[in-house]
């Protein structure tokens, strides 16, 4: 065991519980199976004591937990910024203005001028939070005086990081996004200097995941699903139970590990790295050093595979792969979202500059890659971390925890109890933000100026049009309108692609301003959609921003938590263990990708 100043996550136990409960355990006293009754039994498997609680004061002792537990506090806060961002929205606002991140800056002018704009909303993140988690600590029962301090520092660390990932050079040119930044320079301060005692109490890695996963939930609104398809789901089903299982049965069966701690490490490799380590250890009651080893693995290998995959990926697109399947490739094969976006992105970034090109030598769409690893890795891979904490709860508690031949008894209340909570504020949140994109105002109007610039990732026109002389088609003409003293066309409702190409073919033929109309023409289309103009922009951006906090804060407290000496104590058993998983992974994916549903990944742009 490792000494508790150096423990890894130590700082953090799962909801304020202790060890789970025993099954023949009752007031203290062992008892032999043949004594203790069937109602017994499942009575002391909901945690209770054997005659020790009445039904009230256990149904008491639970609703407590709603306000004394850092699952519920995770729920409670993430819903409370997504109720806060959709009531700001209702009423024609945003909270855009202060959830913000660092920008681009390559000089020390670029970073004061962001610097000057943004230090309010840093000041608000700082507070919310900061406020949010100092009543919890303190309800929970934790020194406020040590994590006011702590927690300031942590603050200023991270905003420090998110500008040094906003420079081009670390961004771009090293690959390293602010949560992996984080993670590395957390791993070298926290093993160069002997950090004091006090900090460790703002050291809250499950917290802020926590955090992050339920913010998480609201920006995966379960339409993004239905829009993808079966195929990203069926693929990232087949991924994530074949690594887990791998990696189970290697860790089990050839390097004798304990099933829970096996758990954490199948569940980091088969779903999303960290977050599933830390879920998935909660669900089983996983040992707090089997959590620290299955992280530890997870970062080693998503580092790994962003040096490998960046390098592959270029050199294999556009043939024999398109930039589709790299996405989806990557979706299956790296370990971690942070990581995988970096080797997504370093792709798009070139197929957008035009340094690879089709076979053809025509331009590529640079977004496919990044939109086949969302389906895949953040909304394929992801969702399944409710899935496995509720499957692996159940386990845990029916074959992994019998002692001394007791029967294997399972009461709704120890699944309750096992399932970790901030998974509801998850789906809470994905299926909050469903309800509300799935209901676009019907008298919803785009509106876009008649000159102005058309960009996406894809490309860029800059229009100056002139519809004056234009007339729309005549299925038509009662949505589409120009108002020539507001400069700006409207469409009334959304704007289907056929919609779209009716309109430009209405354009006169020969009219030298066709250019300028279609960009226009498009600008009003990516207006008409009410997700994407409104509710993307003014909702989803924001509370993304307020997740890669969460995400930075989670990955600094990780590295600043490690210690190197300390992970050789368990030996390299967790790591072949994993590596065993990687290796079924990697080609896994490529087949499935490339092979299996590679109509679907190579024709991504048609279904977005």
């Amino acid at each position: 065991m490792l000494p508790a100043r150096n423990q890894f996550l130590r700082h953090s136990p799962p909801d304020g519980e202790g060890p789970a409960p025993i099954l023949n355990r009752c007031n203290g006293l062992r008892h032999s199976t043949q004594s203790v009754s069937l109602a017994q039994r499942l009575h002391c498997s909901d945690g209770l004591r054997c005659g020790s609680k009445p039904p009230e004061r256990e149904m008491a002792s639970r609703i407590k937990k709603l306000w004394t537990t850092e699952d519920y506090w995770a729920v409670w806060l993430g819903l409370g910024i997504v109720v806060l961002a959709l009531a700001a929205f209702a009423a024609g606002g945003s909270i855009k203005g202060w959830a913000v991140t660092p920008g681009s800056w390559s000089n020390l002018g670029d970073l004061g001028a962001d610097l000057a704009t943004n230090w309010s909303g840093y000041l608000t993140i700082f507070l919310i939070f900061g406020g949010v988690f100092t009543v919890s600590i303190a309800i929970m029962g934790r020194k406020v005086s040590e994590f006011i301090p702590g927690f300031t520092i942590l603050f200023l660390g991270a905003l420090a990081i998110f500008y040094l990932a906003a420079n081009p050079v670390v961004g771009k040119g090293l690959h390293l996004g602010a949560p992996l930044l984080a993670l590395v320079l957390g791993l070298i301060i926290g093993n160069v200097i002997q950090l004091p005692e006090w900090f460790s109490t703002a050291l809250r890695t499950e917290y802020y995941i926590k955090t992050g996963i339920v913010l998480l939930g609201a920006t995966l609104p379960l339409t993004l699903i239905f829009k993808a398809g079966p195929i990203a789901f069926v693929q990232a089903t087949i991924v994530s139970v074949c690594t887990w299982l791998t990696i189970y049965l290697a860790a089990t069966r050839v390097f004798r590990l304990e099933p829970q701690f096996a758990a954490v490490l199948g569940a980091g490799g088969a779903v999303c790295g960290v977050s599933a380590s830390i879920a998935v250890g909660g669900a089983v009651k996983a040992k707090k050093d089997h959590i620290a080893i299955g992280i530890a693995v997870v970062s080693v290998w998503a580092i790994v595979m962003i040096l490998v995959l960046s390098v592959v990926v270029k050199l294999m697109v556009p043939t024999p792969i398109s930039p589709g399947e790299a996405g989806a490739w990557v979706g299956t094969s790296e370990f971690a979202d942070a990581a995988g976006f970096a080797v997504v992105a370093e792709l798009s970034t070139v197929i957008e500059a035009g340094a690879i090109r089709a076979a053809d030598g025509s331009l590529m769409n640079p977004d496919d890659p990044i939109n086949t690893f969302t389906l895949m890795k953040v909304i394929g891979r992801d969702i399944w971390i409710g899935i496995w904490c509720l499957i692996l709860a159940v386990v845990s508690v029916m074959f992994w925890e019998k002692e001394e031949g007791a029967q294997r008894t399972v009461g709704p209340g120890v699944i309750w109890e096992r399932f970790p909570k901030f998974v509801l504020g998850f789906f809470a949140a994905s299926i909050i933000m469903t309800a509300v994109s799935a209901n676009p105002p019907g008298d919803h109007v785009g509106r876009a100026p008649v000159e102005g610039v058309y960009k996406t990732s894809a490309e860029k026109i800059v229009y100056d049009a002139d519809f004056s002389d234009y007339t729309a088609p005549a299925e038509l003409a009662d949505r589409f309108a120009y108002d020539a003293a507001a400069g700006e066309i409207t469409y009334v409702g959304e704007m289907r692609l056929s919609e779209y190409d009716d309109l430009v073919t209405a354009v006169a033929v020969g009219d030298p301003n066709l250019r300028d109309k279609k960009g226009a023409l498009k600008q009003l289309r990516f207006k008409s959609d009410w997700f994407e103009s409104e509710l993307r922009p003014r909702v989803i951006s924001p509370i993304k921003k307020l997740r890669s906090w969460a995400f930075v804060l989670c990955f600094l407290c990780i590295g600043l938590s490690t210690r190197f000496k300390d992970l050789l104590t368990f030996g390299l058993k967790p790591f072949w263990a994993f590596t065993i998983g990687v290796a079924v992974n990697v080609p896994l994916g490529y087949f499935l990708s490339t092979v299996v549903f590679s109509r679907f990944w190579s024709n991504i742009s048609d279904m977005m």
